[in-house]
């Protein structure tokens, strides 16, 4: 009678170690193969720089007029180049751009910038069509769609 329980006992103990083996190595599976998913071509537009954060504090610019930034993609490259809001609705800019590249790695997204002068990355920590984060130097660069207001006729 003892031995026929504990077989039993050690059966059931099994049973359940197996199950919870299998559960633990569905959660490790999923949480490896779930890298989120970026569409480098929601990074085509006008972004508008909304914070940005470091250590744990937020900085907010002072300056009355927003900053804006402009993203042009095609395939997995394209140029970046800083703008200003007019009184027209539109942005004025400067011919000065800076070419980059989407790399994709085991790490995530990346935007590789480089000039004659510097190369340096960005990470995407998130892109969707209206919130883009890129970190930098452990600073997190916070986007936000712009919603611009013709003022003029």
């Amino acid at each position: 009678h003892y031995l026929i329980r504990n077989q039993a006992m050690s059966y059931l103990n099994f049973k359940k170690g197996s199950q919870l083996f299998c559960i633990l190595m569905l959660l490790v599976g999923v949480s490896c193969t779930n890298q989120k998913k970026i569409a480098p071509e929601e990074l085509e537009g006008y972004w508008e720089i909304d914070f940005i954060s470091q250590h744990g504090e937020t900085f907010k610019s002072s300056s009355a007029a927003p900053l804006y930034d402009y993203y042009a993609v095609e395939q997995m490259s394209g140029f970046y180049k800083k703008v200003a809001p007019s009184f027209r609705g539109t942005f004025e800019t400067s011919e000065d751009v800076t070419a980059f590249k989407i790399e994709m790695t085991k790490a995530g997204y990346f935007l590789h910038f480089k000039t004659p002068w510097d190369e340096w990355e960005k990470k995407i920590i998130q892109l969707d069509s209206q919130k883009l984060i890129l970190e930098h130097e452990k600073r997190s660069f916070h986007y936000k769609r712009p919603r611009l207001i013709n003022v003029l006729p």
